[in-house]
Formats: structure tokens, C-alpha cells, sequence
């Protein structure tokens, strides 16, 4: 029994030979391969032109809010270059006040830092660029407990930032999504 057209296509994308005695076949697979070329450098010209946009879109620098419903942003951070890294500052808060007074850096494990107020106080630090759309390798500051986590950023499909902070490993860590605020924020003082 003769070899078929999909068994001769697959020898030949084996590296076997197919015979002289199956020119068709061997020229249907050859056509195969053309059109699957053909398909993957069109595929790859609409990538490249669509690149530029989407690279526009991965500036994440500018204003974030940590929850997408409004009715429960606690806190915005206003994300900037800060000597060829990004880092982050506390930009708004919902509840800048305790007791009258601004809110302070409580927790801190430094007691010489403890007076600081929140508003205006660098909680990302030293995050570089890495591949599709993500920052590695920076620290995020938790002013709610005094902790310090390694930390990456990634930005998602629909423009939110997840942002990963943990101890070590990032397999032992928790994400959180921030989005741009639907209106614009005062900043806190």
C-alpha cells in the first residue's frame, strides 16, 4: 500500500526522505510548510505593528488607587522615575486625618522614623524593567504593619497593575490590583 499525503508530509517535517516515487505529496507538504510561513510572518508583521501602542500603554508611571469599586479606595500612589528606577509615593488617602492630626508612619521598625507622615511617604523603591510589561527586583513598604516586601509589578491585558509583594520567593506572597483612579484625587498633605 502507498503512503499517504499526511503520512509523506509527516516524513518530510521528520527530516525523512519521501522518495521520488511521491512528488505530489512532497509538494503538498512543501505547500503546507510555504503557507504556514506565510501565516507565522503575517502574524508577526501585525505583532510588530501593533507593538508601539501597546508599549504606549505600559508606562505605568502616574497615579493608581488600590481597588477598582471607588467606594472602597483607601489609599492612591502616585508611581514616578526616581534615579532611572520607579518607585511610588502615597499620594491620597480616604482618611489622611487620625485624631485631628495627619497620619504618621506608626509602625515603622525604625522609632526615628515613626513621625513621618503618611502623605508623601516613598512606599516603592528600585523597581527595573523586565519583560512584557513587568518591573522586578523593587521593594514595597506595608506603612500598616512596618513590613518591607521584594515586590514586581505586572500590567494587565485591561491596564490594571498587579502587584506582587513578598518574603523570598515570589511563590509565598500575596497580589494586589491597582487601577487608574475614574476621577482625579487631591493630593493629601
Amino acid at each position: 500500500m502507498p503512503p499517504t499525503r499526511a503520512h509523506v508530509a509527516a516524513d518530510v517535517v521528520r527530516g525523512r526522505d519521501a522518495g521520488d516515487a511521491q512528488p505530489k505529496a512532497r509538494r503538498a507538504a512543501r505547500d503546507l510548510s510555504a503557507a504556514a510561513l506565510a501565516a507565522l510572518a503575517g502574524f508577526a508583521l501585525a505583532a510588530h505593528a501593533a507593538a508601539p501602542e501597546r508599549y504606549a500603554t505600559d508606562d505605568i508611571r502616574g497615579v493608581w488607587v488600590d481597588n477598582r469599586d471607588g467606594d472602597k479606595h483607601k489609599v492612591a500612589v502616585a508611581i514616578e522615575d526616581c534615579d532611572g528606577l520607579l518607585c511610588g509615593r502615597i499620594y491620597w488617602l480616604k482618611k489622611p486625618l487620625s485624631g485631628g492630626a495627619p497620619k504618621r508612619d506608626q509602625h515603622n521598625p525604625d522609632a526615628a522614623l515613626r513621625e513621618r507622615p503618611l502623605c508623601g511617604l516613598k512606599i516603592m523603591t528600585g523597581f527595573r524593567p523586565g519583560e512584557a510589561s513587568s518591573w522586578y527586583r523593587g521593594y514595597i513598604y506595608n506603612p500598616n504593619d512596618g513590613r518591607t516586601f521584594n515586590s514586581t509589578i505586572h500590567v494587565e491585558g485591561d491596564g490594571s497593575l498587579k502587584i506582587r509583594g513578598f518574603v523570598g520567593v515570589s511563590l509565598f506572597g500575596k497580589t494586589v490590583e491597582w487601577v487608574r483612579p475614574p476621577e482625579p484625587l487631591e493630593r493629601c498633605r
